[in-house]
């Protein structure tokens, strides 16, 4: 099962409004609204901070936090959805040549032995999600892989589905954290002379090139500051915006 298994079509995240992210935090969760703005500009919507005991396990307290918020008794009534964080010490990932004489189906599963393989689990306890990487002449040479254990991905679905929202995605948190930094007008460095509700977001950013980069950015120096940014307070709420960027990529 594949990380993407709940994202809507893409014709219908175009047309998105308002999204949500929930990313994981010191001590709870942090839930970040993006709105948009004037066009082609998105805005942080009433982001929170969700207490959850760190023995909680059946994350309980996040699914009554998320049923008992202002934001779900009131906006967004029927359309609940929300992209969840998965932290980085629930997640492998890995780099693959991509033969280019094999089917999708087929190439699809090499993957998830792979995953299985770097988890110590079976196939089927395997929830993982790829990219290919193309070269200047626009042909794949590598996948790009990310997995983790089913059980986190069916966990986070019991967890939201109990407190009345549905679950879209699930997403490791340096991987969304990278698409807001990407599209976060004033650079990445603005995070620290900006409130997080002034953030500010171009859409534009986010074509189909542009959000791949972001996904699976190269830059050494880019990806330093981002490092950088993930270990202060600030990283959660990064990673809960691009998240809910995600429901218009």
């Amino acid at each position: 099962m594949r990380f993407v298994s709940w994202l809507q079509p893409r014709m219908l995240k175009r047309s998105t409004t308002l999204a949500w992210g929930l990313a994981p935090e010191l001590e709870g969760w942090f839930l970040a609204g993006l709105s948009r703005d004037t066009p082609p500009f998105l805005k942080l919507h009433t982001p929170q901070h969700l207490t959850v005991p760190q023995d909680d396990q059946g994350l309980t307290a996040l699914s009554q936090g998320l049923r008992q918020s202002i934001i779900a008794r009131g906006a967004f009534e029927g359309r609940r959805r929300v992209n969840m964080g998965l932290a980085m010490d629930h997640v492998v990932s890995g780099v693959m040549a991509m033969p280019l004489d094999l089917r999708s189906a087929d190439l699809e599963a090499e993957v998830q032995l792979e995953a299985a393989r770097a988890l110590g689990l079976e196939p089927h306890q395997v929830s993982f999600d790829w990219q290919a990487a193309m070269q200047s002449d626009g042909q794949p040479h590598q996948l790009h892989w990310v997995a983790c254990h089913k059980d986190w991905v069916d966990l986070f679905h019991r967890c939201v589905r109990q407190s009345g929202w549905q679950l879209a995605s699930v997403e490791p948190v340096h991987q969304a954290a990278r698409r807001a930094a990407a599209c976060l007008c004033g650079g990445l460095s603005s995070v620290l002379t900006q409130p997080v509700q002034d953030w500010q977001f171009d859409l534009s950013m986010l074509s189909d090139m542009e959000a791949s980069e972001a996904t699976w950015g190269v830059s050494g120096v880019f990806d330093q500051a981002l490092h950088d940014a993930m270990q202060t307070p600030i990283g959660p709420r990064l990673a809960a915006v691009g998240l809910a960027l995600k429901a218009w990529v």
